[in-house]
């Protein structure tokens, strides 16, 4: 994927975390501060200055760039995303992909690298009613896709599909990390704000990406 396409995505990510900021604190106010919302606007606007600061970065070194926005926004969720976003930067490094059109083996490999980021950081596993009960299931999408030989577009769609409908399972679970885990069986009827988030930024990423049904993906 070219700069200009990746730049896109993100940016597309970052203005709809931004639009969903009531929404996503009003999930956060069940069991947390109900600042989630905020806390996403604000990593969204730390990632449009260092994009603005740094309108050639590409690649990689773009990737690093968001995880430097996003993780100043400190709290659980910042070093969580600062955490993925560079692994799956090194894991792109490593890859030696140029600037053209990514395959899905190696959206997958970026993926699982940011996914096993997550999980090492937070220790979360599917069912524990966590960011990672919407990452999971969209990373093994992408996997069942490349087993498949699906194309970017049929495994980016499976990924969303997937990882919304981890987000969604979260609301008839009980959280056994962090604050919202003293709730108990009250937590249950709500979905995980970060799983939620996360749904938001990757639907927007995707969107932009695929582009309008039927037209080639953006730097095709």
């Amino acid at each position: 994927m070219n700069g200009a396409s990746l730049r896109a995505c993100v940016l597309a990510a970052a203005d709809a975390l931004e639009a969903s900021r009531d929404e996503l604190c009003r999930l956060d106010a069940v069991a947390g501060d109900g600042d989630h919302g905020v806390t996403m606007a604000l990593a969204a606007r730390a990632v449009r200055q260092k994009l603005e600061e740094s309108p050639g970065a590409s690649g990689a070194d773009l990737l690093a760039l968001v995880a430097l926005g996003v993780g100043s926004v400190g709290g659980a969720i910042g070093p969580l995303y600062a955490t993925a976003l560079l692994r799956a930067a090194t894991a792109l490094r490593g890859l030696g992909t140029s600037e053209g059109d990514p395959t899905v083996g190696e959206i997958r490999a970026c993926a699982e690298a940011g996914a096993a980021a997550i999980t090492g950081l937070g220790h979360a596993r599917p069912g524990d009613k966590t960011i990672v009960d919407a990452v999971a299931p969209a990373v093994q999408a992408l996997a069942d896709a490349e087993a498949t030989g699906a194309g970017v577009p049929e495994a980016l769609e499976a990924a969303i599909a997937a990882a919304r409908a981890g987000a969604e399972s979260t609301t008839g679970m009980i959280a056994t990390l962090g604050r919202a885990s003293r709730l108990g069986e009250r937590g249950r009827g709500s979905a995980d704000p970060g799983a939620a988030s996360f749904v938001v930024a990757l639907e927007a990423a995707v969107r932009t990406y695929l582009g309008p049904v039927g037209a080639e993906p953006a730097g095709a």
